[in-house]
């Protein structure tokens, strides 16, 4: 309940410092999630980026010389068409695909704490406080 001395204006400024203590405690908070959020996807960009540069290296090294190699063992095997290095090419495609899947499988694995779990509790605390100041403000006007 206000205060008989106090005026409109003082209320406000009240309310203003409140609203604005309010956003600064909630942008701070932003901040130390977003550090975690980012110190978690350092984890995982690192050696991603790692084991890309490496694919990417040695798929250009390698990729010619064994699909040149295994044609000619296809081709040695017999006299189709179809034994060849277009074979041999699709057969080591399969291979990098293979390796897409468990890299993949290797980056979804989820983080052992959840992320965001400060605001999470933060926005269930609002969520119940505006709950229970709903049902008061329905009950006073009610009456």
């Amino acid at each position: 309940m206000p205060h008989p001395n106090d005026t409109d204006e003082d209320s406000e400024l009240s309310f203003l410092q409140g609203m604005t203590a309010y956003l600064r405690t909630r942008l701070q908070l932003v901040s130390i999630e977003t550090q975690e959020a980012l110190a978690h996807l350092k984890e995982k960009i690192g050696p991603l980026l790692l084991a890309l540069g490496c694919a990417v290296v040695g798929y250009f090294l390698i990729l010619a010389a064994l699909v040149s190699l295994l044609g000619k063992l296809l081709g040695l095997l017999g006299k189709s068409p179809l034994l060849g290095w277009e074979l041999a090419a699709l057969l080591v495609a399969g291979l990098h695909i293979y390796v897409i899947f468990a890299v993949r499988k290797k980056i979804s694995i989820k983080p052992p704490t959840p992320l965001f779990e400060y605001s999470r509790a933060e926005l269930e605390r609002d969520r119940e406080w505006i709950k229970e100041n709903n049902l008061k403000s329905k009950s006073s006007s009610a009456n």
